[in-house]
């Protein structure tokens, strides 16, 4: 692996579009929180795989400690959609997010 890779949130809106839609994107990798979930379906990933937070969550407290880690998922993607005003994960598409360092 290289030293310093671009984050694969940073480079997910360039991939989707040259793909074109042919094959479904999905994004696994620097996904921490439900923000980063609402991200990555807005720059057109179809799906994203949370799987570091799922392994902290059962190395810590086991199947408990997944399924609170789900429900806090759950519950950052769905504050997070209500504050975009996206009522549903179909919606999301048209969340405008800002690329890293581009001005207001």
């Amino acid at each position: 692996q290289l030293d310093t890779p671009p984050a694969t949130l940073d480079v997910l809106e360039e991939i989707t579009a040259a793909v074109h839609g042919r094959v479904p994107v999905f994004i696994d990798g620097g996904i921490r929180r439900g923000t980063d979930v609402i991200k990555a379906l807005a720059l057109g990933a179809r799906a994203v795989f949370i799987g570091r937070p799922v392994l902290y969550g059962l190395t810590v407290a086991g199947e408990e400690g997944v399924v609170r880690i789900l429900e806090m998922f759950r519950h950052e993607l769905e504050t997070a959609m209500r504050l975009c005003g996206v009522r549903s994960v179909e919606e999301i598409s048209q969340v405008r997010v800002r690329p890293c360092g581009a001005r207001l």
